[in-house]
């Protein structure tokens, strides 16, 4: 039997284990992380399939107030560059395609009726607290309803309703239907106001993506660590005993601590065996939180011909597959191919997601012809990632209740039981869901093992 020991258990090596993990050693305490699979990173993962093109099969982008990612990356040395918005967004809607002003002209009603519905978003959020949104004044009567049936209340035309539907389930990557109103409300609140949540543009959340890759964060974490960390080692079983916390691992590694955090999607820390057991309250939130469904597809051409035609590879689409689109080059002035990453996220990703590659990625084709022309036809290489198939995460980008899941079980989402403290972007209080919220909640899950540790 191989044992270790360590002061702090952190269990997952993504960017908020790792985070905790470094916050521990430098309080002075002794971590030790323990990663299922055989790299770090969890919901980060970069690739490179040609020499010095980084593609984001996982997280991307930060935004403008995600202040605690812009330090991180000051700090190890990695650096920041805008994402491109220049240029015109093509629409697809019953058929029709229109770009920029075009649509904006033609659907004016609906952006105006999209506005409305949002405006009064960010005056409900106002009402509810992020460290406990199921004490909102409204919070029942917000709980029991989804967020699709929401929007059927509001008025809606059919695209002024289909735009909202896109724009929620591209933050959300679930159908509408299957998220709580209260729950669409703590992602407003936690990242600001509507506006910072859903736009690309100034002050929103996909601002700016990394010199070389996302993955070197968890990459250069890791090795500040250096063999605290060890890779390969799934948690099984985490006995909480008097005053030790015994952790086990498929393959025979036994871990020895006083502290743990689990720093996994709740989905994911719900299947390790726990003795004594849970709270059942506990169990049953985890039941509540299913992982997303989120497909990425970089299409790479010799170069951004669509820049030439004064559009910025940015599709909104009734039709699919993809519902969405971005450009997604190297840095301006770096050179290397055209990239447009297309989306495929809640339902698609379920149905289109599971089609053959070949029969998906002719439909994709297909669609980026419809909105950027005889040039898309003939990508140089597509890249594709599913995360509902990666066995160690099972699912993209977060975690979402459905109706009554915060008001019941909410409480219990990040409340210490003992010496288990839990972490993973679902727990934080700001930009949950995102980067930017795995740190804050790695940062807070080690304050809380520092304060036990004394």
């Amino acid at each position: 039997m191989n044992a270790r020991e360590a002061d702090v258990i952190v269990v997952g090596a993504g960017l908020s284990g790792l985070i905790a993990a470094r916050e521990v050693l430098r309080a002075g305490r002794e971590p030790l992380v323990l990663e299922a699979n055989d790299r770090v990173g969890g919901r980060i993962l970069t690739e490179e399939p040609v020499p010095d093109v980084f593609l984001e099969l996982g997280a991307q982008w930060i935004g403008d107030t995600h202040h605690r990612m812009e330090a991180l990356a000051s700090e190890l040395g990695i650096g920041l560059y805008q994402q491109l918005e220049d240029g015109d967004t093509s629409y697809e809607f019953g058929g029709r395609i229109l770009r920029g002003e075009a649509f904006h002209s033609a659907y004016a009603d609906e952006v105006a009726q999209v506005e409305r519905v949002l405006r009064t978003l960010d005056a409900m959020a106002e009402s509810v607290d992020v460290a406990a949104p199921w004490a909102a004044p409204r919070a029942d009567e917000w709980d029991r309803i989804s967020v699709g049936q929401w929007y059927d209340q509001q008025g809606l035309s059919a695209v002024g309703r289909e735009l909202l539907e896109i724009c929620t389930v591209g933050i959300l990557a679930v159908p509408t239907v299957e998220v709580s109103l209260l729950g669409l409300l703590v992602n407003v609140v936690t990242c600001g106001v509507t506006a910072d949540l859903l736009s690309e543009s100034e002050g929103g959340a996909q601002t700016k993506r990394f010199v070389g890759g996302t993955g070197q964060i968890p990459q250069r974490l890791a090795d500040e660590l250096g063999e605290r960390v060890v890779l390969e080692s799934p948690v099984l079983t985490i006995d909480v005993g008097d005053g030790v916390v015994t952790v086990g691992c498929r393959g025979g590694l036994v871990a020895k601590g006083k502290q743990v955090i689990v720093a996994l999607a709740p989905t994911l820390a719900g299947r390790i065996m726990y003795d004594p057991p849970l709270p059942g309250v506990r169990d049953q939130l985890t039941q509540r939180l299913p992982q997303a469904s989120a497909h990425k597809s970089f299409v790479l051409y010799d170069e951004p011909f669509w820049r030439d035609e004064g559009l910025n590879a940015q599709l909104i689409s009734d039709a699919g597959p993809a519902r969405m689109s971005n450009d997604s080059c190297m840095p301006e002035g770096d050179g290397g191919p055209g990239i447009i990453l297309a989306f495929l996220e809640g339902e698609n990703a379920r149905v289109q997601g599971r089609w053959p590659d070949e029969q998906r990625q002719a439909a994709l084709r297909d669609e980026l012809v419809r909105h950027f022309g005889p040039r898309a036809a003939k990508p140089e290489l597509i890249v594709e990632g599913a995360w509902v198939e990666r066995q160690w995460t099972r699912g993209c980008y977060n975690a979402n209740p459905g109706p009554c899941g915060w008001i019941h079980f909410g409480a219990s989402l990040a409340e210490p039981i003992g010496p288990i403290k839990w972490a993973a972007t679902e727990t934080a209080l700001a930009w949950s869901g995102y980067m930017e919220g795995a740190v804050d909640a790695g940062q807070r899950a080690a304050r809380e093992v520092l304060a036990d540790l004394g």
